[in-house]
């Protein structure tokens, strides 16, 4: 009978020692994701730089913490690397210090609207697309400019480094620009005549201009924009890691899931939901 009971203890005792194993904090979803490099391991976080500006992909929170649809993904990426959405170490990134952020060591990767280009692919390497969107002009209510065409000569306000700069530089002679740090600045300029319009991705446009009724959107799309996220040069296996995370989200739709907590339009965020979950149409 001792025995037997002894036996019982040690089962039991076996039981519960497998039940604290499994309830531990793992990163159990990311088994099946390629290996982090050694130096991130070793660090325990992954350091992503986010935008605080640009709603609805990043913006700061009544607390002052990034919220986003990006800022979701950055946290999703701590989760299948470490086990822990705040094993994302998030920083918020002005459009013009993304690349040196990153190329500087400060930050490990940028997810932080930042579209794929030739000159930028010199500088740093790009993990797949993940979002692709066009751009878009709002201009004041009562401006003379009806179409793209009507801004020659004119000026448009952009965000230092944003990328529609070269594509409408290419297509409407003597367009003039004015480089602002953030949207925020580029609203208030607008409204205080500085120039006659402002560009920015088509989703923050959409965004921004239901809170500024004196704005209209030109109809004429910008550009056709692809987003990734950006690695620095020769960290093949951060590349394979990130690339497979993205998979996943699509797998298990989770943009689905994340675009309607933070676009309150139902027609926005089923756009949105469209260019994160498809593949973007063929360009000549």
């Amino acid at each position: 009978m001792n025995r037997q009971i002894s036996m019982l203890r040690y089962a039991i005792a076996s039981l519960g020692f497998i039940a604290a194993i499994a309830s531990q904090p793992t990163a159990a979803s990311a088994q099946d994701l390629p290996a982090l490099p050694k130096s991130i391991k070793d660090a325990g976080v992954i350091r992503i730089g986010v935008k605080c500006d640009s709603p609805p992909f990043g913006s700061s929170g009544p607390d002052g913490k990034p919220v986003g649809v990006e800022v979701e993904m950055a946290k999703k990426i701590g989760t299948y690397a470490f086990g822990s959405p705040d094993k994302a170490e998030l920083s918020c990134v002005a459009t013009d210090a993304r690349i040196p952020s990153l190329t500087g060591g400060k930050i490990d990767l940028i997810l932080a609207t930042l579209g794929k280009t030739p000159p930028r692919e010199q500088v740093i390497d790009y993990s797949d697309i993940y979002y692709w969107g066009g751009s878009n002009v709002i201009v004041p209510k009562d401006s003379p400019v009806q179409k793209l065409a009507d801004l020659e000569g004119k000026s448009i306000l952009i965000v230092k480094g944003g990328n529609q700069l070269k594509w409408l530089r290419d297509r409407i002679p003597g367009i003039q620009f004015v480089q602002l740090n953030t949207n925020a600045d580029n609203i208030q300029a607008l409204q205080q005549g500085r120039a006659d319009g402002y560009v920015g991705d088509a989703v923050t446009i959409a965004t921004l201009i239901s809170n500024y009724p004196t704005f209209r959107i030109l109809k004429e799309e910008v550009d056709l924009g692809f987003n990734g996220v950006g690695i620095r040069k020769n960290e093949p296996e951060l590349k394979a890691f990130v690339n497979a995370a993205l998979k996943k989200m699509k797998e298990e739709k989770f943009f689905s899931q994340v675009v309607p907590s933070h676009v309150s339009d139902p027609i926005v965020a089923k756009e949105m939901i469209k260019s994160f979950e498809t593949d973007p149409p063929a360009t000549n």
